[in-house]
């Protein structure tokens, strides 16, 4: 295992031989967690990029700019779940925000390439992007990840609780409805032909947007390769991120995750948590968010959208 060179690894004796993966049931909350103990020792703030080394070393050939490849220090491994990363860019300097949406439309394949390959065996993939140190990334080369997990994450199943309640109650999907309310109304950003962006009334950061397919799609899946929908989102998501750049006075750190379920009930949307309030200052997650999750905004979600709104806008055609 490789550790960085100017710090010691003083648990390497620790590490399990064979790290295994426990699904926990949380009877008082009603929802599963994973436990993961080989997790701790994995590799942080390292020189060699391993992304950088896949190319070096011939494991991808070259040209080649996106790629799968199995996470080195797995949080979830078979039967409970796998874990891949998805390389964005060869270039090891690029940022997801930096991607033209020609070389966007690949990453968003490989979206669907995992979805395809590990939703027959899993009931929930889970695809993301964190990007900032302050949150965890701790590879600077672009890329994202995907975890398929044997059991329905708490926040995935929440959602797909309320949607069963209002098929229940003949109000028809739940999501659809949203989507019509804050189609073109104070608090969209982006209404383009195939997705809708909007800061939601109940957003939980300043800045949080939500990106919903106008389709009735349940999994990224179901779009078609490289069709007009997949192109859209690729034009869409980095020139979002460009926006929050802009708010932050500076890179914003965010999450990116796409909210997805093999089931016809549920609506593909994608949600961008970023953690930044005001150019560099942070809204992280604190007492009353972590200890009893009841959050707490300091931003009106109508005035964050008009604000984001108009920098979507006022960005440069160049970036476009």
């Amino acid at each position: 295992m490789k550790v960085p060179g100017d710090m010691p690894d003083p648990d390497a004796s620790d590490a399990p031989d064979e790290p295994e993966t426990r699904l926990v049931w949380n009877p008082l909350l009603r929802e599963y967690l994973a436990q993961s103990p080989g997790r701790m020792y994995r590799r942080e703030a390292t020189s060699d990029c391993p992304f950088c080394e896949d190319i070096t070393s011939g494991r991808v050939p070259p040209g080649m700019q996106v790629w799968v490849r199995p996470n080195d220090f797995p949080a979830l491994r078979p039967p409970v779940g796998e874990c891949f990363v998805l390389i964005y860019s060869a270039d090891h300097d690029r940022t997801f925000a930096d991607l033209r949406p020609e070389e966007a439309v690949p990453v968003i394949g490989l979206w669907q390439d995992l979805y395809a390959d590990l939703s027959p065996r899993y009931p929930c993939v889970m695809t993301w992007e964190t990007s900032g140190a302050v949150i965890g990334q701790t590879q600077r080369h672009p890329h994202g990840q995907t975890y398929a997990i044997s059991a329905i994450p708490p926040l995935l199943a929440r959602e797909l609780e309320s949607v069963e309640q209002s098929y229940a109650a003949g109000d028809g999907c739940l999501f659809c409805r949203i989507l019509a309310e804050e189609d073109h109304g104070v608090r969209a950003v982006v209404a383009g032909e195939h997705w809708l962006t909007f800061v939601p009334p109940y957003a939980r950061y300043p800045f949080e947007m939500h990106v919903y397919a106008r389709r009735h799609v349940s999994a990224i899946g179901d779009l078609a390769r490289g069709g007009a929908e997949v192109r859209e989102l690729a034009a869409l998501l980095p020139r979002l991120i460009r926006v929050y750049n802009q708010v932050f006075a500076g890179p914003m750190p965010y999450m990116l995750a796409v909210h997805q379920l093999a089931d016809e009930r549920f609506h593909l949307h994608i949600e961008l948590l970023p953690v930044g309030a005001v150019p560099r200052k942070l809204k992280l997650a604190a007492s009353s968010e972590m200890a009893w999750g009841f959050w707490l905004n300091d931003a009106l979600p109508e005035a964050a959208a008009a604000e984001l709104r108009a920098l979507y806008v006022a960005l440069p055609d160049d970036a476009k």
